[in-house]
């Protein structure tokens, strides 16, 4: 039999705290692989693409599973009201401002995915949807206010949290600076379904 107990987000933060710092993780991959200088011919992996949909979930579930500015509920991660949205929002803005004022090519180049790259396309949709409607589906099973699924997911938050991470020392520290070029489809596919998944038990 599950235990009941009352419901609260991961890690016992305030709720959007860890979908706020999976967003700032995706977007800081992005910014860093569109600053990278011109010596590195690299593309944005076709993975980012997918993650950063979750940028816009982050931003609509305000006011719904994430506390509005009007709400008596903290913000996530403790911070004043919005803090995480301008972050996110001015850091964008920032960087794709410069690069378009000063290295268009570089950015057009970046964005432009390489035909090798369209060859994963399928398996990262299947792991991305599958992934998100399996953490959907858990997120609606009668199990969902239990003990044990509440400490589901602070385990797929923290191994969410820490994929990203590893994503981002491999995909802006690592791969640019290999003279050999690695298949790393599955790994990028099985980073995009864990974040799916947590997304999905949230959303």
């Amino acid at each position: 039999m599950s235990v009941t107990v009352p419901i609260r987000a991961p890690l016992g933060l305030p709720a959007g705290s860890i979908r706020g710092i999976l967003v700032l993780f995706i977007v800081v991959q992005f910014w860093l692989l569109l600053l990278l200088p011109d010596t590195y011919s690299i593309r944005i992996p076709m993975n980012l693409y997918f993650l950063l949909t979750f940028v816009a979930l982050f931003f609509v579930a305000h006011g719904r599973s994430i506390a509005s500015a009007t709400d008596s509920h903290p913000s996530p991660l403790h911070l004043p009201a919005g803090t995480l949205r301008v972050v996110i929002f001015g850091g964008s803005a920032a960087v794709i401002g410069y690069l378009v004022s000063n290295h268009y090519d570089r950015l057009l180049d970046r964005l432009r995915p390489a035909p090798s790259q369209l060859d994963g396309w399928p398996m990262l949709m299947a792991s991305y949807v599958g992934g998100f409607v399996l953490g959907y589906l858990f997120r609606v099973m009668p199990f969902r206010n239990s003990w044990a699924f509440q400490s589901f997911l602070a385990w797929i938050s923290l191994i969410a949290m820490t994929l990203l991470f590893i994503e981002i020392v491999v995909q802006a520290f690592v791969l640019p600076t290999l003279k050999d070029q690695y298949d790393v489809r599955t790994w990028e596919a099985i980073v995009t379904g864990v974040t799916a998944c947590y997304f999905g038990t949230r959303s």
